[in-house]
């Protein structure tokens, strides 16, 4: 666990300095209070960032990272505003599923992005981020996102996507 952790740690480092280095963000916190908010950071980065609302009416981001489309939902929202926390989260459709055994596995081998399977045993992998209180500077906030892209590709080799 370890080794991957370390893998993991030597990866993102990389990526945040690479992906860092071309984009400068400007100063001040984000936090969850309004979604635009994070879309326009997201879109600062170089990422394509489309607002909408889930089906409870809470705001949600759609997004993609190298052929990956994924969600970032909001959590503790007052009447879909003043949110306190957000999940990125990201589903595979597979053609055999995924075994529990397997979900085990990366649960006890990698550090960052909890697993679950959906009826038809589809995995979907999540990151949770609290940005209550203040929020994260906009940096923390991109190493964060690093943090869940290099997740996501980690994730993807597990499961030979």
């Amino acid at each position: 666990m370890k080794t991957r952790f370390a893998f993991a740690a030597a990866a993102a480092c990389l990526f945040a300095t690479v992906s860092h280095a071309q984009t400068a963000l400007p100063a001040g916190n984000v936090d969850a209070t309004d979604a635009s908010v994070l879309a326009d950071v997201l879109q600062e980065l170089g990422y394509r960032a489309m607002l909408g609302t889930d089906g409870g009416g809470d705001p949600l981001i759609t997004s993609s990272a190298d052929g990956s489309e994924f969600r970032i939902y909001f959590y503790g929202c007052s009447n879909g505003q003043m949110c306190k926390s957000i999940q990125f989260s990201r589903g595979y459709d597979m053609d055999a599923g995924m075994s529990l055994e397997q979900v085990n596995v990366w649960s006890r081998e990698y550090r960052f992005g909890k697993v679950y399977l959906d009826d038809d045993l589809d995995p979907f992998i999540e990151m949770d981020v609290n940005l209550d209180f203040g929020g994260v500077s906009r940096e923390n906030f991109a190493d964060t996102f690093d943090w869940w892209l290099v997740t996501v590709r980690e994730f993807e080799t597990f499961i030979g996507w």
